[in-house]
């Protein structure tokens, strides 16, 4: 981690958007870091490393993947998708949202939908739940119907009948 720059450490341990300003202001130069390729480097060498996976970086290895989105590459893909079997659900959603930046809307249909499955069949309701907004928003409930109706079937077998994935999905059926 001594390779990510303090400030960047800092900025991205934070959840607090007051405490992410003050250090914009603190740290005059923080946007430029922050856009260095170098910076970018550090955090997928990091999230390559055992250290990305000990429970107290969770929150970090979150901040790091959405942060890295803006500007996501195919090539940096490997090492993200390790972070879709976490067990935190947003370190989870964080690793689906790279991923489909890369392939949303059309840029690949076949990896996008393989995404959208994936987060839709997750434990969590939260990445579920996006799965439909993403589902929507890419305007592929045609391309997804089966696979919708599948899914609606066996979500009361999975205890997600009364969840929001459930209700957003229900609806994108009802189109």
């Amino acid at each position: 981690m001594q390779e990510i720059p303090e400030e960047v450490r800092a900025y991205l341990s934070s959840d607090d958007a007051l405490m992410r300003a003050q250090l914009l202001q603190t740290y005059p130069s923080l946007q430029q870091t922050l856009s260095d390729p170098q910076t970018r480097t550090a955090l997928l060498s990091w999230l390559a490393s055992d250290e990305a996976w000990q429970p107290d970086a969770t929150g970090f290895v979150a901040h790091a993947l959405a942060y890295l989105r803006v500007g996501a590459k195919q090539d940096e893909a490997p090492i993200v998708r390790t972070f879709l079997v976490h067990t935190d659900a947003h370190v989870r959603l964080r690793a689906y949202e790279f991923l489909l930046s890369l392939y949303f809307p059309d840029r690949n249909p076949e990896a996008m939908f393989l995404l959208l499955h994936g987060m839709l069949l997750d434990g969590d309701d939260t990445v579920r739940a996006q799965a439909a907004h993403y589902i929507e928003r890419a305007n592929a409930v045609g391309e997804l119907r089966g696979f919708l109706e599948s899914w609606r079937k066996v979500a009361p077998s999975r205890g997600w009948d009364g969840s929001e994935s459930f209700e957003l999905v229900e609806r994108l059926l009802e189109r």
